[in-house]
């Protein structure tokens, strides 16, 4: 039985009885005071930006954690393409946070904010959600829960996690620039390198269509040189032979 069973064991019972739980849901059930006023926002842990130059490591970049490799794990997404839930390797990390700095921080020591909340899976049975509220801090009070540190021990719980959310995007940034920022970099360099040959093929293409263009005319007057000089020559040799076949004719 658990802690909270214990102490409402004298006056609710957890026992599976249907004529009881029939009886008990025909009772009235008596009016509540009146709630007092919501307590103001209480305020959120602060960003801390580290310097540029100094390293920051959290256990799910650094690699020490134990918890399940989010590699394995696939994320559901909505129908927009956003990420609709957390990988559950990143579900067990804060709950693991908030149950260590529950069993090891002085600041936790006996009932607080998370013994509140654990508290209440035990009497979920109670629909009502402000008398299981009710019920729940009424019998923890009898630890030395008070309402003073229920709500300083949920902040602290929030400042941890906000505490370590910094810690990760800081470390994450570093990792981001580590193993994407360098390539893109180099990918930025061989695009200008990509652009520098391009505008080089470009320029030695021109070049080689003007040069083509005045080979082929070079070799069209070249040709036209030869073809007329060997065109002269046949019709020398033509007249000289018509005059030979003459002489020879004549005398």
């Amino acid at each position: 039985m658990s802690f909270l069973k214990q102490l409402l064991n004298p006056f609710i019972e957890f026992e599976e009885d249907t004529k009881n739980k029939a009886a008990e849901a025909n009772k009235p059930i008596p009016p509540t005071p009146p709630q007092a006023p919501a307590p103001a926002p209480l305020p959120q842990a602060k960003a801390i930006i580290p310097p540029a130059d100094e390293i920051v490591e959290h256990p799910l970049i650094s690699g020490r954690t134990s918890s399940v490799q989010a590699a394995d794990q696939i994320p559901t997404y909505s129908p927009g393409g956003v990420i609709a839930g957390p990988l559950p390797e990143h579900h067990q990390y804060f709950e693991k946070l908030i149950a260590e700095a529950n069993n090891k921080n002085p600041l936790f020591q006996g009932t607080d904010f998370k013994e509140f909340v654990d508290s209440k899976v035990d009497i979920n049975d109670i629909t009502d959600e402000t008398i299981r509220y009710r019920t729940a801090f009424n019998v923890l009070k009898s630890t030395g829960l008070t309402k003073d540190k229920l709500l300083s021990t949920g902040q602290e719980y929030l400042n941890i996690i906000g505490r370590d959310l910094n810690a990760f995007q800081s470390a994450h940034a570093q990792q981001y620039k580590k193993e994407v920022g360098q390539k893109e970099l180099l990918i930025q360099k061989k695009a200008e390198e990509l652009q520098s040959l391009t505008q080089r093929i470009n320029t030695l293409k021109t070049e080689i269509n003007g040069l083509t263009q005045e080979i082929n005319i070079t070799k069209d007057k070249l040709s036209t040189v030869k073809n007329s000089f060997l065109l002269a020559g046949e019709n020398k040799q033509q007249e000289i032979q018509s005059e030979l076949q003459k002489i020879d004719q004549y005398f």
